[in-house]
């Protein structure tokens, strides 16, 4: 196939050159046509009276004019073949649409591997044969961006590259400069480890929010009026029937509500059939999945780079550490004692398992995707609760989406990315060891392209084809896309849309409130805009673990000495709250002080004293991230 896209792409050359050429014959005929009958003319009228003192003779004047032609230089005159990777690779279809719109333009021939980057499998195998394609994103890398670097698995980009033949992101950087500082070679201050993804929205939303069954509340005294909450319009054409079994808003149970609701849920038949066989929740692996319904009751989040400011110690430290980690260990635990809160099976992936549970209904209180809801058709998403229910289970059921419940202290959830930039395997785009500046350069024009030209452009490589893949709801560029069901597209229009763009995501801030304002398509990030709940409930660390934050030099020696002490830490940690989930602990205030012991000496004392601690370790501060609004 490769071999067939370098002729066919040649035999395109070679035609364009033909043409190109007698145009430039034809041009050149033109000109000389013009400068003989502009000569001609001269000799007809170029003739006239001079009045000399008192004479009057008569003066020639004589016209030369030369034809000068110039030739722009074609910038993909060079013909290059580019491999490239991206995640579900293994669903695209050669020669698509997008992939034929780039070859022509820039006189390439792009050979997408039929590989899923998100596949560690898959992903390891490449990287341990050395097979590294000219483009890519690998999210599933076995080695981290720095490890693929230093292993000369991937090149740099100078900062110049990125000005010159990707300006749109360069002008990005200038907005917010502290993304010059991430993922920098080491030791320089204008080349890269690679593209770092820029993601808007991402430094705004939060990625998970609470779902409770509606039905439930009521059957166990719960009142909610629903007034008080927005009614959520399904933009899925063919799924408007859930139009009425979904709301979106913030409700506000105390920690009280929330233990008794689980106990209710657990012991009072909620679902009115006779059996036990409904709780309150299900315990998750805390996540980006479990921020706003478990940790971040109790003032903490998932991400393991948030440090805090204990409480009791004055240090900060990272959230096992924190003395909120205790009552929310001591939570869980009494939850799984009670049988209000039960775990996974552990057989299986935890969020195949997750899934299949939630699709049962016979769970009140569930962890749900800040969006799935509104894109029942999707095949990913689909799996999600509460879709997974309506569409698989109960037509019928309702549910509330949105920040519901409160931890003793009340709540906090965490921002998808902290910064509008990040990084790890997750936030950068690589170029293979062996590319060249030139091949480099073309791939960095190709990205301009269909990244930043222009927005509809963006649109186009992102989401696919408007009147294909998608329509707009309502006003253009302000409403929701409405997506065709990928079942219903003709195969070469299949697969992931967003191949051939950078991972570049803008504000969505005024989009989705008018969109849920004007059209009714309210995604809880819509209304959490709307109600400014991201800026009243962000979690706002201490201190973020990041080179950017420490500088590279301490950065580095954070890592090297983090990488020696981690191991015999977590195995503190890890003890500790497995005896904790297992209900092995007694009195967690006896224990926690044994723990916090035995943790510092494991190790967590040096970093504190060198590093979380150490004034030069800059504090993290938010700035304006939750100003943006749109597209700059």
């Amino acid at each position: 196939m490769l071999e067939y896209k370098k002729l066919l792409c040649y035999d395109i050359v070679k035609r364009r050159k033909e043409t190109m050429n007698m145009k430039r014959w034809l041009c050149l005929l033109l000109v000389i046509s013009v400068v003989m009958t502009f000569g001609a003319c001269a000799k007809e009228s170029g003739e006239s009276d001079v009045t000399t003192s008192g004479k009057t003779t008569t003066a020639k004047a004589t016209t030369t004019t030369q034809a000068v032609t110039t030739t722009e230089a074609n910038p993909f005159e060079e013909f290059m073949e580019i491999t490239w990777l991206t995640q579900y690779g293994d669903r695209h279809v050669d020669g698509r649409w997008d992939e034929a719109e780039l070859e022509e333009r820039f006189n390439v021939a792009i050979e997408v591997w039929h590989n899923d980057s998100l596949n560690k499998e898959q992903m390891a195998a490449l990287v341990a044969a050395g097979d590294i394609p000219d483009f890519f994103f690998m999210p599933a890398s076995p080695r981290d961006p720095y490890g693929m670097y230093g292993e000369k698995l991937v090149r740099s980009v100078p900062l110049e590259a990125i000005r010159k033949y990707l300006p749109g992101q360069y002008e990005l950087m200038e907005m917010m400069p502290i993304g010059f500082s991430y993922n920098l070679v080491p030791d320089k201050t204008d080349e890269y480890i690679g593209l770092t993804h820029i993601g808007m929205s991402g430094a705004q939303y939060f990625y998970d929010a609470t779902c409770v069954n509606l039905d439930w509340l009521e059957s166990i005294g719960y009142e909610v009026d629903t007034d008080t909450l927005k009614p959520v319009k399904i933009s899925t054409e063919g799924f408007e029937w859930m139009n009425d079994n979904l709301f979106v808003g913030e409700l506000d149970f105390t920690f009280e509500e929330t233990n008794d609701i689980m106990r209710k849920f657990t012991e009072d038949d909620p679902d009115g059939n006779g059996e036990d066989d409904t709780y309150g929740m299900v315990y998750l692996p805390e996540s980006n999945n479990t921020n706003m319904t478990q940790e971040g009751l109790f003032g903490f989040v998932s991400d393991w780079r948030y440090l805090y400011k204990d409480p009791n110690s004055g240090d900060i430290v990272p959230r096992f550490a924190y003395t909120p980690y205790r009552d929310y260990l001591a939570w869980i635990s009494d939850m799984l004692t009670k049988g209000y809160m039960r775990r996974l099976p552990g057989e299986l992936n935890w969020l195949v398992e997750w899934q299949a549970i939630a699709q049962t209904n016979k769970v009140g209180i569930m962890q749900a995707h800040r969006t799935a809801y509104m894109m029942p058709s999707n095949v990913t998403y689909v799996n999600y609760p509460p879709a997974s229910i309506l569409v698989n289970t109960d037509k019928e059921s309702r549910f509330v989406i949105g920040m519901l419940l409160n931890g003793p202290e009340g709540r906090t959830n965490c921002t998808y990315d902290i910064d509008v930039y990040g990084t790890g395997v997750y936030r950068v785009d690589y170029f293979g060891g062996e590319v060249s500046d030139e091949k480099m350069a073309r791939i960095l024009q190709m990205l301009q392209y269909t990244t930043y030209e222009s927005e509809d452009n963006y649109n186009k490589f992102k989401f696919g084809l408007e009147g294909t893949h998608w329509k707009w709801a309502g006003e253009p560029y302000m409403s929701t896309m409405l997506t065709t069901t990928e079942a219903d597209l003709p195969e070469k229009f299949r697969g992931w849309p967003a191949t051939f763009s950078l991972w570049v995501t803008y504000s969505t801030a005024d989009k989705e409130t008018y969109d849920g304002e004007k059209n009714g398509y309210w995604t809880f990030p819509g209304y959490a805009y709307a109600t400014n709940l991201y800026e009243r409930y962000a979690c706002i660390p201490e201190k973020f673990i990041s080179d950017i934050y420490m500088g590279q030099e301490m950065g580095k020696a954070y890592n090297e000495l983090n990488a020696k002490l981690s191991g015999q830490i977590n195995t503190v940690v890890n003890d500790f709250k497995n005896r904790a989930i297992k209900g092995e602990i007694a009195n967690f205030n006896t224990e926690w002080v044994q723990y916090i012991d035995q943790v510092y000496a494991a190790g967590l004392e040096e970093l504190v004293d060198k590093f979380y601690n150490n004034p030069e370790y800059k504090k993290y501060d938010p700035g304006d991230k939750f100003k943006l609004r749109g597209r700059p």
